[in-house]
C-alpha cells in the first residue's frame, strides 16, 4: 500500500515537472455530481523574456535565480581557402539575486580560450528593462593553439529593450594581460511570437588595430523555450582571424 502511495505520488510529480518545462496544458473533466462540467486547467508556463537570446553576445544582465540557458552552435569556418568545422557552447544561469554565472566558448578548435564568468547587475529598473552590469571573467585556455595561459578579465555591460520590439545588449571587456579590449553588441527585434531577426557586432582592440564582425541572423521560438537559428558572421576589415562563418544554433531555456 505505501509501495504504491509512493509511485503515484511519484508518477505525479514527474508529469507535474514536464508540464512546467515545455509549457503544455493539462486539461481534466470533473465527472462528479457537484461540478458536472467544469475543467481543471493547469496555467502554462511561459517563458519570462518576450526575446530570445542572441547568438554568441552576453546577455547583459543576470539571470533571474534557478533560470539556466543554453546555446549549442555548429560553426563552419572559411579562412582563405580553408573550411573548418567547429562547436561552440555558451552556458547562462543565476545563482542568487543580482548573480549570474556565464560558461562559453565560440569555437572548442579554433578559439584559443574558453569563458567562465560571474556577472553582477549594479543597476536595473524594476521590470529589468534598462540596467547595468559589471563582471569578472577567467580565459582558459582550450583551444589547438599551444603555449596561452590563463587571463583574468574585467567588464561591465548594458541591457536596454524597447517595448516589444526589440532589445539591445552590449559589453566590452579589458585584458590588461595582452593591453587588449574586446567588444561585443546585439540587437534581437521581436518581428512576431515566432519570428526574431537578430544583428550582433563584435570584435578586438589592440595596440596594432581593431577587429570588427558583423552576424545577421533570423531565429524561430519553435517551442515555449527553444529556439533554432541560422546566421552568417562577416569580417569587415583587414585585421581579422576569419573571413566568414555560416553558423547553426539550437538554444534551450528552463
Amino acid at each position: 500500500m505505501k509501495r504504491n502511495i509512493f509511485i503515484i505520488v511519484l508518477a505525479l510529480l514527474t508529469i507535474i515537472n514536464v508540464v512546467s518545462l515545455f509549457g503544455q496544458e493539462i486539461i481534466s473533466d470533473n465527472t462528479s455530481n457537484e461540478f458536472p462540467d467544469s475543467e481543471i486547467e493547469m496555467p502554462d508556463v511561459e517563458h519570462t523574456d518576450i526575446f530570445v537570446h542572441p547568438f554568441f553576445s552576453h546577455m547583459a544582465l543576470a539571470d533571474k535565480p534557478g533560470e539556466v540557458s543554453f546555446r549549442f552552435t555548429g560553426i563552419q569556418r572559411r579562412e582563405g581557402e580553408n573550411l573548418s568545422g567547429d562547436f561552440g557552447f555558451h552556458a547562462e544561469a543565476g545563482i542568487a539575486p543580482g548573480l549570474g554565472l556565464h560558461l562559453r566558448t565560440d569555437g572548442i578548435k579554433n578559439e584559443p580560450y574558453s569563458e567562465a564568468m560571474l556577472m553582477y547587475n549594479v543597476l536595473t529598473t524594476a521590470d529589468e528593462d534598462f540596467g547595468i552590469s559589471v563582471f569578472g571573467q577567467l580565459s582558459i585556455p582550450t583551444g589547438s593553439i599551444e603555449g596561452n595561459n590563463y587571463k583574468g578579465l574585467f567588464g561591465v555591460g548594458v541591457k536596454k529593450a524597447f517595448a516589444t520590439f526589440a532589445v539591445f545588449n552590449a559589453d566590452i571587456h579589458y585584458d590588461a594581460t595582452d593591453e587588449m579590449a574586446e567588444y561585443e553588441a546585439s540587437v534581437v527585434f521581436r518581428a512576431s511570437d515566432l519570428l526574431y531577426p537578430i544583428i550582433e557586432t563584435r570584435g578586438e582592440i589592440t595596440s596594432t588595430g581593431t577587429s570588427f564582425y558583423v552576424l545577421p541572423a533570423l531565429k524561430f521560438r519553435v517551442q515555449d523555450n527553444q529556439t533554432i537559428g541560422a546566421g552568417l558572421q562577416i569580417a569587415l576589415v583587414d585585421d581579422r582571424e576569419y573571413d566568414v562563418e555560416a553558423l547553426l544554433q539550437y538554444g534551450i531555456e528552463f
